[in-house]
């Protein structure tokens, strides 16, 4: 601890400190939003029905996350061993459009950027709910929105109607705003 007498080292330090720690807090706040976003998945997944796998049925639940393995394995922790309505859930990272088509909880990310647009696209009308972040974008039927540092969510039943998904009013009592056909 010799060098912390020495006023440049000590200034240099405290330097280093202020500059890391926004860095710290952010990727800390990053960790905590993104357990969030997981745990709302998983319970969208309770609230959602699907017209191609009534309940009881054995077909899992999956749950796609394209280009984020970050936000992936978080999913997968949170839904690890869990069962909704009898089906079991399942988490899974995606390397192309086509393996979209088999998702039953689809999570784009930025809802408003270009490859967003193209998973929504490759999803159309085949009974996958589209989540993403920040706005509902077309063909998002669920957006997380950050609301006073917390995050919640917004739903556009008219995609959830196109992609032939009924949301629980449980669901929709729950969203900071409702968007109706």
């Amino acid at each position: 601890m010799a060098f912390l007498r020495r006023p440049r080292a000590a200034i240099g330090i405290a330097i280093l400190w202020a500059a890391l720690c926004p860095h710290l807090a952010l990727a800390q706040r990053s960790a905590a939003e993104e357990q969030i976003k997981a745990v709302f998945l998983f319970n969208f997944a309770k609230y959602v029905d699907w017209p191609d796998a009534p309940a009881g049925t054995s077909a899992s639940i999956r749950m796609c996350v394209p280009a984020n393995p970050q936000f992936l394995a978080v999913l997968q922790t949170t839904v690890q061993g869990e069962v909704v309505n009898g089906r079991p859930l399942t988490a899974m990272g995606l390397e192309g459009l086509d393996g979209a088509r088999d998702c039953d909880i689809l999570y784009v990310g930025n809802a408003s950027s270009r490859d967003a647009a193209a998973w929504s696209t490759a999803v159309r009308g085949r009974h996958t709910l589209t989540v993403g972040d920040g706005t509902l974008a077309e063909g998002i039927v669920i957006a997380f929105v950050r609301d006073q540092n917390r995050v919640r969510f917004d739903i556009n039943r008219a995609a959830a109607g196109q992609q032939h998904l009924s949301i629980s009013s449980r669901l929709l009592d729950l969203a900071r705003r409702v968007v109706e056909p």
